[in-house]
């Protein structure tokens, strides 16, 4: 409560209230206080400096509602006075004209008896009260770290988008340098021109000099070289007129991009990309999906998450996950390959049906390690499909988009997709092995 409330005695009216007595309904500065304390021992007081949001003045606390609380609406369980409920609405009033309402003496055995339950109730959640804000706090802590997560991956993604962009720019800018260059006259040979007149007239004077002195041999270097430097001009001459023939007419560069029409689709494809959604998590635990004849395979790992083929037949044993993916989340997990001999891995989703263990890569859609191509059964139906993605390593993210029907593979930086999945067959994160020994262990990520 507001700590500006003055005493409401009339000879300490200018002190500070310091606490309220909702059985007097006055407030008290220090010195009423202590006499106050005296007489009346059993008062309920209300200390004002703890700024409590809990006193109670039996009046209505709505602005510009002066009256007692005389009135309950059950519909909003809470005590109303008389302008709360007056039928004409006006400006502050009539809140609770719609409401279920009746006189606070027609609740009072209802309240009552309500009472000691609640009271019990609430000694009860006092004792967990401490627990259960820690576990708020705990939560919120969890929820900012996974938004700072988000924010951080969305800034990677698009600094990578501008890294690329801002590279191939300035590939871009350097080829036109280059290519200037090596089809037009630079800037310095029109410089080299402009100096050409004064040598052309210099060379001049000193050709016609020794013309007239020619069969003097004393100096017959130094006419040899006028001769050089005026047939030298002679072929610089020659240059500009070639250059002037050759560049007169000539045709323009052109950057070649798509159409405006293109580019216009490029940039609603750029305002669109990325979405945020819920990442839902599932039981990652392998279950046994064919017999075990032979001891064709183990699952082992404390959360049972790691699978290894310990038969040495050629053929592919086939393992999934415990639960569906359900439709409208997206699921995201960590396939790590713990041993392989050929890699001849299948990671991605299978049907829940039964399968053709001759044939399990068709049972679903998947990446196989050994070469990093998709594969899958209908309605897709490759056996091999190329995919963008260059090195194997020993951590695979997959996730499922069960909205749109998307699989995606990332390995460190790259990542590629399949879409057009159908959704209409229950799912199931899928790893197959064929060779003997092949052990990988699903996560969650």
């Amino acid at each position: 409560m507001s700590k500006n409330k003055n005493c409401s005695s009339i000879e300490h009216e200018k002190e500070d209230a310091i606490i309220y007595c909702q059985t007097c309904r006055v407030y008290m500065c220090n010195k009423c206080k202590n006499f106050h304390s005296k007489l009346c021992k059993n008062h309920f007081t209300y200390d004002l400096n703890k700024n409590t949001n809990e006193i109670f003045t039996g009046f209505c606390k709505e602005e510009n509602h002066f009256d007692k609380l005389e009135f309950y609406c059950k519909t909003h369980n809470k005590l109303c006075c008389s302008g709360c409920i007056i039928k004409i609405k006006r400006k502050g009033k009539g809140q609770h004209t719609d409401c279920e309402i009746c006189n606070i003496e027609d609740i009072k055995n209802e309240k009552k008896n309500k009472l000691k339950k609640n009271i019990e109730s609430l000694e009860k959640e006092l004792n967990n009260i401490d627990k259960s804000i820690q576990n708020l706090k705990n939560i919120f802590e969890k929820i900012n770290e996974n938004k700072e997560e988000l924010k951080l991956e969305v800034q990677k993604i698009f600094t990578k988008i501008r890294n690329k962009l801002n590279n191939r720019e300035e590939e871009i800018l350097i080829e036109i340098d280059n290519k200037f260059d090596s089809l037009y006259f630079k800037e310095d040979f029109i410089k080299k021109c402009e100096k050409l007149p004064a040598e052309i007239k210099i060379s001049l004077e000193k050709g016609k000099l020794i013309q007239d002195e020619w069969n003097n041999d004393d100096i017959l270097n130094s006419k040899i070289n006028d001769c050089i430097n005026i047939e030298n001009n002679l072929k610089k001459i020659n240059d500009i007129n070639k250059n002037i023939e050759k560049n007169s007419d000539f045709k323009k560069l052109t950057f070649f991009h798509d159409n405006n029409e293109e580019i216009d689709k490029f940039l609603v494809k750029i305002k669109l990309f990325g979405q945020i959604n819920y990442t839902s998590d599932i039981d990652y635990k392998f279950k046994e999906c064919q017999e075990k004849k032979d001891g064709k395979y183990i699952v082992t790992g404390e959360n049972k998450n790691i699978i290894t083929k310990v038969s040495k037949d050629e053929s592919y044993i086939y393992a999934r996950c415990q639960n569906f993916l359900e439709k409208g989340n997206e699921y995201r997990w960590k396939i790590k390959i713990l041993k392989s001999k050929n890699n001849k891995i299948n990671i991605g989703i299978g049907y829940s049906k039964d399968i053709n263990l001759l044939q399990a890569y068709k049972c679903g859609w998947f990446l196989y390690c050994s070469d990093l191509k998709f594969y899958s059964g209908p309605p897709q139906d490759y056996d091999v499909e190329k995919t963008n993605l260059n090195k194997l390593k020993d951590e695979i993210i997959v996730s499922m988009d069960m909205k749109k029907g998307i699989l995606t593979f990332m390995i460190g930086e790259e990542n590629d997709s399949i879409s057009g999945i159908p959704l209409e067959q229950n799912l199931l994160p899928v790893v197959t092995l064929f060779d003997e020994g092949d052990s990988v262990q699903i996560n969650k990520c």
